[in-house]
């Protein structure tokens, strides 16, 4: 399948960074450039591979860490340079935008996620609860992760509800999931 975004091998000159002219104005191709430029540090058209995670998701694409990997692995080429270039990232990015692919969660698909983890039925969560539960199978997040995420939810100021006390180490997930959505 042609990707209607490809790039002509001309380049234009645009400030201190020489932009692919795209064959057709692509809007998916200008914002994937424009935010790769962004973590060029050496205006040599090519960034760390440890900064291309932060790029993609700055892009509102939420990929898990093994499919970051294995697109960092395409776009890296033969051997691993540590590098990946404007010219793989672009068009490359470009389809995951269009494709629409690693798109972020809903917010009623964030607040199911939490219920499925509330057996009870309760409305909240503890952190032993969510620690047990996001620690324990599928991508598990690191003890330090877990932490990170932990203090973020208690440092939330959320409206209180005079009609229910939640534990001192718990938090009310459904508007944790509208926080989130914000």
């Amino acid at each position: 399948m042609a990707n209607d975004c490809q790039n002509k091998k001309d380049a234009e000159f645009n400030g201190d960074h020489r932009l692919p002219t795209p064959t057709i104005e692509c809007p998916f191709t200008k914002l994937a450039t424009e935010a790769f430029l962004v973590f060029d540090a050496l205006s040599n058209e090519s960034v760390d591979v440890r900064e291309v995670g932060t790029i993609i998701r700055s892009l509102g694409c939420c990929p898990s860490e093994s499919e970051l990997q294995h697109l960092v692995t395409a776009m890296e080429g033969e051997g691993t340079t540590q590098f990946v270039t404007l010219q793989k990232f672009a068009p490359t990015v470009s389809g995951l935008l269009q494709q629409k692919r690693f798109q972020s969660a809903t917010e009623d698909l964030i607040l199911r996620a939490f219920q499925t983890l509330d057996s009870e039925r309760k409305g909240y969560l503890t952190k032993k609860e969510l620690e047990s539960s996001l620690t324990g199978s599928g991508e598990p997040f690191s003890a330090d992760e877990m932490e990170e995420m932990w203090t973020a939810i208690k440092a939330l100021r959320f409206p209180s509800d005079s009609d229910r006390v939640l534990p001192s180490d718990a938090f009310d997930y459904s508007l944790y999931a509208k926080y989130m959505m914000k």
